[in-house]
């Protein structure tokens, strides 16, 4: 295999598409459930020491993001408006909403000519006698984000076609309202590591769901409104002792300009556990050590620094002078063979 099919199929080049960051030290984030008129919804609300209130809601038969601006008085009322930054305050809907004893919230929304619908709201809980099968960052998020666990919870999927590649059977899945897809396997591995694997395959659809919501949110929150996020699912090899496929992201999520990138999977059959770049290639002395392992020993990092700086970077601008002689050679877009670049690769 070419070291640079090696290189994107490993996952050196990624991707991390970041949700808004809502809370900060001195804000308190609330999440509700209840009814506007007889619609069910969820709604999240950040209020902040100025008296600020940011935040979003869903309907439940939708779950897609209204943005939510507005302010809290001495007393606890709230006054938001809808999508504001898009629709203006003078045109956007509006919720007014005032403490209960039971530590919710009621009021109304009040739309166009003048309409207004009741809104009850209680803070939210997990639902007792929850069933469904969640994955690992679903019990996550029910600890760190309630609204993005009760957003997915029970969120429908939409079985789609089967295919085979590589002599391996998958079968697609699509989440349909914001169109993420990702595949499962079928067949032809063993029982034990197709579930476990598979689990990891579905953690990862729920990742790009809740991806795609907070970029949609993005340019809701933004001044020009817009927000995009494409993402196309492409296995790239399979093997008994490996799987690997590119997810590939173009995104605009109202800020200076749009991106792109590929944030591959790479999955170990046999435990289920992503592969890191020293599982594929460990140039040290005994047993990789990982980069992600290093945490905030600043020792062992130096140590680690020393063999990305003096040992890994040499050999692979070695290896692609080898391999691709004409890509490597110095131009006015990038020099790619200083070693400095490649010490670490994102």
């Amino acid at each position: 295999m070419k070291l640079l099919t090696l290189l994107a199929a490993t996952g050196i080049i990624w991707l991390s598409v970041l949700c808004p960051a809502y809370a900060q030290h001195d804000e308190q984030q609330m999440t509700y459930t209840g009814q506007i008129g007889k619609s069910p919804v969820v709604i999240e609300l950040v209020t902040s020491e100025s008296n600020e209130v940011t935040g979003r809601y869903f309907y439940l038969r939708y779950r897609k993001d209204i943005a939510l601006t507005g302010t809290q008085s001495e007393g606890g009322s709230l006054e938001l408006y809808e999508n504001e930054s898009v629709i203006g305050k003078q045109k956007a809907p509006r919720i007014t909403l005032t403490p209960t004893p039971e530590g919710g919230l009621s009021g109304q929304w009040h739309g166009d000519k003048a309409k207004t619908i009741d809104v009850s709201l209680l803070p939210a809980i997990i639902p007792v006698g929850q069933k469904q099968a969640l994955t690992p960052y679903q019990n996550a998020l029910s600890k760190d984000n309630l609204y993005d666990y009760l957003r997915l919870l029970n969120m429908p999927l939409k079985a789609e076609n089967e295919q085979e590649f590589m002599g391996y059977r998958i079968r697609w899945w699509k989440e349909p309202n914001s169109g993420i897809r990702m595949f499962e396997l079928v067949s032809d591995y063993p029982q034990d590591q197709m579930a476990q694997v598979n689990v990891r395959l579905r953690d990862r659809l729920w990742r790009e769901v809740v991806d795609y919501h907070g970029c949609m949110l993005g340019g809701l929150s933004g001044s020009s409104g817009q927000a995009d996020f494409n993402q196309s699912v492409k296995p790239t090899y399979f093997s008994p002792s490996v799987i690997s496929a590119s997810v590939f992201t173009d995104y605009y999520c109202g800020g200076a300009h749009p991106d792109f990138a590929d944030s591959p999977i790479n999955l170990d059959m046999k435990s289920g556990k992503e592969l890191a770049l020293e599982d594929v290639i460990w140039l040290g002395k005994g047993k990789p050590v990982y980069y992600n392992e290093q945490g905030g020993d600043d020792a062992s990092f130096e140590a680690f620094s020393g063999y990305r700086n003096t040992v890994f970077a040499p050999w692979i601008v070695e290896q692609m002078r080898k391999l691709h002689p004409s890509q490597m050679k110095k131009s006015d877009e990038c020099d790619y063979s200083t070693v400095e670049y490649w010490s670490f690769v994102n």
